[in-house]
């Protein structure tokens, strides 16, 4: 599978899960995990989708970068959400706070090299 097709993928089963969380919040009325959900939809759900497309416009290939970036991104994803989920479920600031850092440094990463990759890449003028 290529790189553009995999954080399509990944992009909309975010988006799947934010939405079941943002349900459960709302059948319970309990709203606690706002900013957990917040983050599944836009760094879980929306940037992977942005991703995918400029992935597939700009042809940005699947070389050791866009898998790079690609890991990058969805792992800190998913420390990013554990860590959030158990934060706002009432776990200690002091325990997953350097997991919470570390998450959104390779989130940030991940940008990054999008970034890159982005301006070296050629757009398909056809």
């Amino acid at each position: 599978m290529k790189v553009d097709r995999i954080h399509l993928v990944l992009g909309l089963l975010w988006l799947i899960a934010g939405m079941a969380l943002g349900e459960h919040m709302g059948r319970t009325q309990d709203h606690g995990q706002m900013p957990t959900h917040a983050h599944i939809m836009m760094v879980g759900g929306s940037l992977p989708i942005l991703w995918a497309i400029l992935n597939r416009v700009w042809r940005m290939g699947s070389g050791v970068l866009a898998w790079g970036q690609l890991g990058l991104h969805h792992v800190g994803t998913a420390i990013m959400i554990y860590g959030l989920y158990g934060l706002y479920g009432g776990g200690d600031i002091q325990a997953l706070g350097p997991m919470l850092g570390i998450s959104a440094m390779l989130v940030i990463l991940a940008t990054v090299l999008m970034l890159f990759m982005a301006i070296r890449a050629r757009p398909d003028t056809a």
